[in-house]
């Protein structure tokens, strides 16, 4: 079995997945010892023998629902966010505003990615506005670097990364928040073991409960919810 959080992860906060993840392990009997690390997202959550990961809005709307069994969303308290919804904030470079898009470069991680291309591009159609060039960066901090040096004009961060990379990467001081999406559900938890849901979900809850203030400080866990599945499968931004 196999188990990984690889949506927030960064090695600022493996000390403090690592404690979390020990708090999950200890409430059920065969999960896996340690976090792996060293596997690509797609083969994680496709696994036969995924436990427990964490994924994107996206690839579980489109596809993943199919095969995979929900377990459940963390909240991480975000502003303006109900209990594990979530957001993108669009950003620039100091000077910028939205409206300039139209004659600029949008930075995209991934175009599977709901914070940074779904819910961008539905928010910039209720602006009617579009970007004139996009560009893949690859992942939320590149785009996050990518604007800070230039390379692109325009990024949408999901709030949660934000934090992080405010928190971590220098690079981010010259970056200005624009806007912000409307809220959607958070990254869901999810398993290839059905059997598993509940116990998943209680060991969960407990383990944010009994975390150290430090950690769950570090990460933003404020708590462990249920969000409906089809508020995942029917929304598409």
């Amino acid at each position: 079995m196999i188990a990984g959080l690889p949506m927030y992860e960064r090695p600022e906060l493996f000390e403090a997945h690592n404690n979390f993840w020990q708090l999950i392990h200890e409430q059920i009997v065969g999960s896996p010892k340690i976090l792996s690390r060293n596997i690509a997202p797609w083969d994680l959550w496709t696994s036969p023998q995924l436990f427990l990961a964490q994924t994107c809005s996206s690839p579980y709307r489109e596809s993943l629902h199919k095969i995979v069994n929900y377990v459940g969303t963390a909240d991480y308290d975000l502003p303006n966010c109900p209990p594990g919804y979530y957001n993108s904030l669009i950003i620039s470079r100091r000077g910028y505003e939205i409206s300039e898009i139209k004659n600029c470069t949008f930075g995209f991680n991934e175009k599977i990615s709901h914070s940074g291309w779904t819910a961008p591009m539905a928010h910039f159609r209720k602006l009617n506005v579009a970007p004139k060039f996009l560009k893949k960066t690859g992942s939320h901090r590149a785009s996050v670097k990518s604007v800070a040096s230039g390379q692109i004009d325009f990024a949408a961060i999901d709030a949660q990364s934000w934090r992080f990379i405010k928190e971590y990467d220098n690079f981010a001081i010259n970056i200005r928040v624009l806007d912000h999406t409307n809220p959607t559900p958070g990254l869901p938890f999810i398993t290839s073991q059905s059997s598993l849901k509940k116990n998943l979900f209680d060991a969960i809850k407990k383990a944010i409960e009994v975390l150290s203030e430090k950690y769950r400080s570090l990460l933003y866990l404020n708590d462990f919810v249920t969000i409906e599945e089809k508020k995942y499968i029917g929304s598409a931004c």
